[in-house]
């Protein structure tokens, strides 16, 4: 994104688009003469690069000065001095005293504060300023193509255009995920009305306000990841006339002016103008004295939480049952629902859904989603005792109060019933067909026939140890083949140590040793605790 003075638009008939950069012969020399620049001010500061674009400026200003706005992301600027700069300036003024007039006076003064410091005067003069933007020093530089930059520029152009958006209306064939997530990461009000995603922001239904924009632009990278996509934003301008709304209008046909089609990664900047300057104040306050600007993130979907308990929750271990954060989008009327987790174990899902927030509106809209989603998927609902329900506001099988701390006990009893009722399922799915197995096979892991037939481990032991394999024995999670097993008996002829036995066992590929020995009819006898020593007896 970019400061609004440099966004070039046109605006005709009722519509504004960005003027975008074109990828012809003169775009990309000016590209690759700012990246120069910056490239050979690694080691210099800010000021001498500064000072340099300035006199590149007058070929193009908008687009220079745009390009040196996403170049100076990608960019480590930090304070080149032997001590903090603040705590200089404070000891120099407490030597001066008052107001100083001369020259000879100043250099008492600097000399004094350096003795005190322990530095040099020539450090102390350099580190008086060295917080200030025009004397940091450039530390790193990250080097992008030409041809991103100008890509990447025509980005910012579009995205710097939708801070004076006040809704947007989105169609989306796929990729839907993450831009609900983006959504509802970026806290924007939407609906879903046949097929398209209305957003807007809260103060927007009842005054024009700017205040949503950035979270508009900061939604585009999301939608432009999805193959087929259109977008309409409505655009506040002000004219000599007073204040317009124009309508801006883009589509996936345009991804080759965003490096799309060649399969150039999108990237999304980290904030806007105001966001990096509360940062640099910050950091100026406390003394640190540095900025640091990195290349933009790829829109990837990373664990994040919005609570300490969602946090809880997802570190928990649910004794088989994978944990998965924001897993899909669920229709729920004319919104989309993004339960918080699912715990998924061997084609069982079941989704979570937490509800610890208290304002009135958050918890009629959490009541409103969950009982309007039109498939009625297994859900577990977590509701804090704070929020005085009852639990019957929520059509849901299962609902668990919690008290600051994630009930694991309790889920872990409803996982188990889900996981009965799955593995009875499964025990029905197997009766009704036939398990055949390759004839030259000696060992048959049962987990790869469990996946093969799409059944849980537990289900196809039960009816394997109900009707039997005619030509195999059971040992553990493995049918072992009477040839097999006829095999390891020849072998075991002789041996009186359990240890030699197990070696047999293995090269075989016989996992379960105690049942083995057992149904080969031997016995284990301990001599001391030497494993070594473990002797094999026949029963």
């Amino acid at each position: 994104m970019l400061t609004s003075d440099l966004l070039v638009s046109r605006i005709y008939k009722g519509r504004i688009e960005p003027v975008y950069a074109l990828l012809n012969e003169e775009a990309l020399d000016i590209a690759s003469s700012v990246i120069d620049i910056f490239e050979r001010h690694v080691g210099r500061t800010y000021g001498e690069l500064a000072q340099e674009l300035e006199g590149f400026e007058d070929i193009n200003y908008r687009l220079v000065r745009g390009m040196a706005q996403i170049l100076e992301r990608r960019c480590v600027v930090d304070e080149d001095s032997v001590i903090d700069p603040i705590a200089a300036r404070r000891v120099v003024f407490e030597e001066a005293g008052g107001l100083i007039i001369s020259g000879e006076e100043r250099k008492e003064v600097l000399d004094r504060a350096a003795a005190k410091l322990s530095i040099g005067p020539d450090d102390l003069e350099k580190a008086l300023w060295s917080d200030l933007d025009e004397n940091l020093t450039i530390k790193d530089f990250q080097i992008i193509a030409p041809e991103a930059l100008i890509e990447q520029y025509n980005l910012s152009l579009a995205q710097t255009l939708l801070f004076k958006a006040l809704g947007m209306e989105i169609q989306i064939e796929d990729g839907y995920q993450p831009v609900f997530w983006a959504i509802k990461k970026l806290g924007l009000m939407y609906s879903i009305v046949d097929g398209r995603i209305y957003t807007d922001g809260p103060i927007s239904l009842f005054k024009m306000t700017e205040r949503y924009g950035t979270a508009f632009a900061k939604l585009l990278p999301s939608v432009m990841v999805s193959t087929r996509w259109n977008l309409k934003a409505s655009i506040l301008r002000k004219t000599p006339q007073g204040k317009k709304i124009y309508d801006f209008c883009l589509d996936h046909t345009k991804r080759e002016i965003f490096g799309m089609g060649r399969g150039s990664e999108i990237e999304v900047d980290k904030g806007n103008e105001e966001e990096e300057k509360d940062a640099r104040n910050e950091e100026g306050n406390s003394g640190a004295g540095r900025r640091e600007y990195r290349k933009g993130l790829e829109v990837k979907n990373k664990v994040g939480f919005d609570s300490a308990v969602e946090k809880e929750f997802y570190q928990l271990d649910f004794h088989g049952w994978k944990v998965r954060r924001e897993p899909t989008v669920l229709k729920s009327g004319k919104y989309a629902f993004i339960p918080d987790f699912s715990l998924e174990r061997k084609g069982t899902r079941i989704y979570v859904e937490i509800v610890g927030f208290w304002t009135p509106d958050y918890l009629r809209n959490k009541v409103e989603k969950i009982n309007g989603l039109d498939e009625k998927e297994p859900l577990l609902l977590l509701v804090n005792k704070s929020l005085g329900c009852s639990g019957s506001e929520f059509k849901a099988d299962n609902v668990i109060f919690f008290d600051k701390k994630i009930p694991h006990l309790e889920i872990i009893k409803i996982l188990r019933k889900y996981g009965e009722r799955q593995t009875e399922e499964d025990i029905e799915k197997l009766k009704g067909m036939k398990i055949s197995l390759d004839s030259d096979m000696g060992i048959v892991s049962l987990e790869e026939l469990a996946r093969k037939f799409s059944v849980s481990l537990e289900a196809l032991e039960e009816v394997i140890k109900e009707k039997g394999k005619d030509g195999y024995l059971l040992l553990g999670d493995q049918l072992v083949s009477e040839e097999t097993i006829e095999a390891v008996k020849k072998e075991m002829a002789g041996v009186k140590k359990r240890h030699e036995a197990i070696r047999i066992f293995e090269r075989y590929g016989i996992k379960a040793h105690a049942q083995a020995l057992e149904s080969l009819g031997y016995k284990v006898r301990w001599i001391g605790l030497d494993p070594e020593k473990v002797q094999i007896l026949r029963a």
